[in-house]
């Protein structure tokens, strides 16, 4: 059974008017360990999907389904449950709270969440791989826009979530600084995260295990 599954997923709006598919009849499944990235242009319906696939938006039609369980029949107190603790979506805009230092932000969810928080050992890990570390004490409004990218995906990737979902998580990075963030995506999935990976950044698609394309709100495989 795969981790996340979508089935004839399928989200339509309307524009003056007339009906169209932002996510037109999509099946797709990942599993522990895979790394899955999808490449597509601006308006192929990318973010589109990733809202569904964490429920943040309905379907017109299909199921997603998560250990076997679809969405629709998950309770909101289970789902933000699940959120905090098994899958972290890291979005395309900054999420990091401006009253709270780089350390704070990363540590928030399990403040809140009222679950163990990571070992002082593993904040030192992650934030030295993402080249961090003396930026913990620092805000937000100290912080270059790829300093704070960081900041966002060690918040996301610190406990070894179930699913990591990432929309163009390197879109603000340089070079050097995309291939450090791709490498903890390998990393982790290695360990047992499946990871998936929204991107226009061809040169990155040699990390994943399995890539896709999106086009007109249709996704498939590449060959």
């Amino acid at each position: 059974m795969a981790f996340l599954e979508a089935r004839k997923l399928v989200k339509e709006y309307k524009r003056r008017g007339v009906s169209f598919r932002a996510v037109d009849d999509i099946d797709f499944s990942i599993d522990t360990g895979d790394f899955v990235m999808i490449e597509g242009e601006s308006g192929s319906g990318k973010t589109t999907f990733l809202n569904l696939l964490t429920g943040l938006t309905e379907p017109t039609s299909g199921d997603v389904l998560i250990s076997g369980k679809p969405l629709k029949d998950i309770g909101d107190e289970e789902l933000s449950k699940i959120r905090n603790q098994k899958i972290k979506y890291i979005p395309q805009g900054e999420s990091l709270l401006s009253a709270l230092t780089v350390r704070e932000n990363i540590l928030f969810p399990y403040t809140v969440g009222g679950l163990e928080k990571p070992s002082p050992e593993r904040l030192l890990e992650v934030s030295d791989k993402l080249g961090i570390t003396d930026l913990l004490d620092e805000y937000p409004s100290e912080l270059s826009g790829g300093e704070m990218r960081r900041a966002t995906i060690a918040r996301a990737v610190i406990n070894k979530p179930s699913l990591i979902i990432a929309d163009e998580p390197t879109g603000s990075l340089d070079s050097a600084n995309t291939s450090r963030v791709m490498e903890i995506f390998k990393n982790i999935a290695s360990e047992g995260t499946a990871v998936i990976v929204v991107t226009h950044q061809k040169e990155t698609l040699g990390y994943a295990s399995k890539v896709y394309g999106m086009e007109q709100g249709s996704l498939k495989e590449a060959v």
